[in-house]
């Protein structure tokens, strides 16, 4: 199982290192027992580089720099971020990331395959669950939603329309007008 398991996960990133995937998300909060909160979003990304917009926001990395744009404010921050910045807000970074530092189960049924990770040390986090569809016609493998549960918090990450191509793209942003405030 341990094979098949690196196999789809090292099949997943190596196809997000060559091909540029784009998808609309939707981030759903829930604290025990309150009402979830939801947002949405699209994200496109090639390898680290990668354009985010949600939570009112734009933010774009191209492997050096951060952009982040508020647009209520009208104000471009560039920054050169830390790891665990670029993990916070690229969940599929994150789960990369976590694949070194968790035990790994996951079961498979038909074309659809359920990633569980669990911390090998205590930690905030109990547990993440990544589902990765694959695409039998095209070999793609499609994550569909990862779930985070922390505490008495649950995270649901739901990705819909994703789909890969060839395109290249600048993961830049260059608003017009926007004030700018450079921290690098």
């Amino acid at each position: 199982m341990k094979i098949l398991l690196l196999s789809v996960l090292q099949s997943l990133f190596a196809l997000l290192g060559q091909k540029t995937m784009t998808t609309d998300f939707t981030i759903t909060v829930q604290e025990n027992a309150t009402q979830p909160i939801s947002y949405t979003g699209k994200l496109t990304m090639h390898g680290e580089q990668f354009q985010l917009e949600a939570f009112g926001t734009q933010a774009a990395y191209d492997g050096t720099t951060m952009y982040m744009y508020n647009i209520d404010a009208n104000e471009l921050t560039l920054s050169a971020p830390t790891r665990d910045e670029l993990y916070q807000a690229n969940p599929l970074l994150y789960a990369q990331a976590m694949a070194d530092a968790c035990e790994i189960t996951e079961q498979t049924s038909q074309n659809m395959t359920t990633i569980t990770f669990t911390p090998k040390e205590r930690v905030a986090i109990d547990r993440i669950t990544m589902k990765v569809k694959h695409n039998a016609k095209t070999g793609e493998y499609l994550p569909t939603m990862i779930t985070l549960k922390e505490g008495l918090t649950t995270t649901k990450v739901l990705f819909r329309n994703l789909r890969y191509n060839d395109e290249l793209r600048e993961y830049v942003l260059k608003p017009e007008g926007a004030y700018l405030n450079d921290v690098r």
